[in-house]
């Protein structure tokens, strides 16, 4: 339990810190606005570089990364149906249910109980989720919290956006066998460690920001936060089983460290990117509630994680 507290802690205090600066009224909200920009556009694009260009894909794994891939798919198909047929007044809650915390912490959470070395399956399937985020769900994010239409030129300046740039470019390191070379000389260490460097502040500022924009002074609003928890937990653990029942277990088998990595994994709170986005291209209601859902999301995966973990060891 006390290694378990070790990962979760930093992630509430940073928050409560947000909740500090908030109550003490130390940013304004275009400081607040500013920083969410500097993180969706510049800094989580260092972080997908760097997952990528350290991304070490053994082909026997390929079939669990594409059933990860296809689960966040089916939710977002599923997310964006019942903001329709429901006329779910928040946009965002079309992309709620269709990402996961994978390196934030389904890897350290696992590896705190389960160990690093009985981590191959839970690899493979974050690799379906790396993607699923960086060529799937980012940039239909932006677009949809945008209001904008998937245009021909949206399309292009897309491509032509940070994140991408940063994607195709550690493809291309990899693909061309340059990484060795890089991390040969002191100037492409001196890069890599700069754009690693920078991803790692993505996850401090938005996690200081989310405490930040937490309201709980209207019921209204934990209300709205906690039914949008419960429709996410509801779509990913009927989707997400379902296509683990049907595909991932016949290509795996009955073994438990990949049952416990598939439960870890889809478990925990969702994408803090969409907290940016949602900051940048929402209004302050939606990021207020989205802020809240957050909160409650991250006690709530906690006590999943540690309720797992206690009831198979006994």
């Amino acid at each position: 339990m006390q290694n378990v507290m070790n990962n979760v802690l930093p992630v509430i205090l940073l928050m409560l810190f947000g909740v500090f600066l908030q109550k003490r009224r130390l940013l304004s909200d275009e400081v607040v606005q500013g920083i969410m920009r500097l993180v969706s556009q510049y800094l989580v694009p260092c972080i997908l570089f760097t997952t990528f260009f350290n991304l070490d894909f053994k082909p026997e794994y390929f079939g669990l990364a594409a059933c990860i891939f296809l689960i966040q798919l089916l939710l977002m198909g599923a997310g964006f149906l019942v903001v329709k047929f429901f006329h779910y007044k928040r946009r965002f809650g079309a992309l709620y249910a269709c990402a996961f915390a994978f390196g934030f912490m389904a890897i350290p959470l696992f590896s705190t109980v389960y160990g690093v070395e009985n981590m191959g399956y839970l690899t493979s399937m974050g690799v379906g989720h790396e993607l699923f985020i960086g060529l799937v769900f980012m940039p239909v994010a932006r677009l949809y919290l945008k209001n904008e239409k998937m245009t021909p030129a949206q399309v292009g300046k897309n491509f032509m956006s940070p994140l991408f740039i940063m994607i195709l470019l550690a493809f291309l390191i990899r693909g061309l066998g340059l990484k060795e070379v890089l991390e040969a000389n002191v100037l492409g260490r001196g890069l890599i460690d700069t754009v690693s460097k920078l991803g790692s502040i993505s996850s401090t500022l938005i996690l200081v920001m989310v405490g930040y924009k937490i309201r709980l002074n209207s019921l209204a609003k934990i209300g709205e936060s906690i039914l949008l928890v419960a429709v996410r937990y509801a779509l990913i653990f009927a989707i997400g089983y379902g296509v683990k029942v049907l595909w991932m277990d016949p290509m795996v088998g009955n073994d438990f460290y990949f049952d416990a990595g598939f439960f870890i994994l889809i478990s925990q709170h969702g994408s803090v990117v969409l907290n940016a986005y949602i900051g940048e291209y929402g209004t302050k209601e939606d990021s207020e509630i989205a802020s809240n859902a957050f909160a409650i999301n991250a006690i709530i995966g906690v006590v999943l994680f540690v309720a797992y973990v206690y009831i198979k060891a006994f």
